[in-house]
């Protein structure tokens, strides 16, 4: 019965979706040094459904006239997207990221990795 027990901790450890999870409002240091924000996504109930798994890890730039924040969550919804624009109000825009992967939240859109892949390409053809 013991060894059961052990199993079935370890396949709900196993299939946990980590993401990380900070506001830039309230914790500054979301923005560059988000690695200590990394958790394990809690199954949620809300909109009257119960144990919500989350399906993928969110980040959210939002634009507030003159000022932005990040925010970087666990989606319990949706499908995996890159720099997705959502207009609000007047003067405030968001750009969201979702992916499926643990800990996939970093950046926000593999644009970075792209932009960079394409500097070094630059670099060793001109170097």
């Amino acid at each position: 019965m013991r060894f059961l027990v052990v199993f079935v901790s370890l396949i709900a450890v196993a299939s946990a979706l980590n993401c990380y999870i900070c506001n830039s409002l309230n914790q500054p240091e979301c923005v560059t040094d988000f690695q200590k924000f990394n958790k394990i996504c809690p199954v949620k109930s809300f909109g009257g459904q119960k144990a919500v798994k989350p399906v993928g890890c969110r980040v959210t730039r939002q634009y507030v006239n003159e000022e932005s924040s990040i925010v970087r969550e666990c989606a319990y919804s949706g499908e995996d997207v890159d720099r997705k624009s959502n207009k609000g109000s007047l003067g405030v825009s968001r750009v969201y990221s979702q992916c499926s992967e643990p800990i996939c939240n970093s950046t926000g859109s593999s644009f970075h990795f792209f932009t960079a892949a394409v500097l070094i390409a630059l670099y060793k053809l001109f170097a």
